[in-house]
This record gives C-alpha cells, sequence and structure tokens, in this order.
C-alpha cells in the first residue's frame, strides 16, 4: 500500500500519452504524446521568454514567427 504513490505517476502518464494517441485534433500530439505538451507550454510562454531576446516577431528569416504560427495553426 506504501508504493502506490511511486507508480502514480507513471500511471497518469500513461493515460494522457493513452489519450494523445487517440485524439485526433493535434499530429504533434498523436505523433509525440506528453513531449507535445511542453511544446506547447513553451509556446504560451515564449511572449515572456522573447522578452530578453533581440529578434521581433517580424524579425526572423525565411519565415516570420508569425508566418510560422499561421502554418502551423493550419
Amino acid at each position: 500500500m506504501k508504493t502506490w504513490w511511486k507508480t502514480a505517476p507513471a500511471a497518469a502518464l500513461a493515460a494522457v500519452a493513452a489519450h494523445d494517441l487517440l485524439q485526433r485534433k493535434h499530429a504533434i500530439l498523436r505523433n509525440f504524446p506528453v513531449v507535445g505538451h511542453a511544446r506547447f507550454w513553451l509556446e504560451s510562454i515564449g511572449p515572456e521568454l522573447r522578452q530578453y531576446i533581440v529578434a521581433g516577431n517580424d524579425e526572423e528569416r525565411p519565415f516570420s514567427r508569425d508566418q510560422r504560427r499561421w502554418v502551423s495553426s493550419r
């Protein structure tokens, strides 16, 4: 009974991975279960991280950050 806390995180990750593999909305989550959530989380905090970087949204090459976001949303 004392080892349930050791298996609970593994069971939770397995449940998230199973859900990611069966869902049809995001190809990233289907191809990279669990790790895809980290990508979406880093993408959501991107503006806070970019305030320390000199390049703006329109200064990247060959495609701006806004253009890449538009393509990935399609």
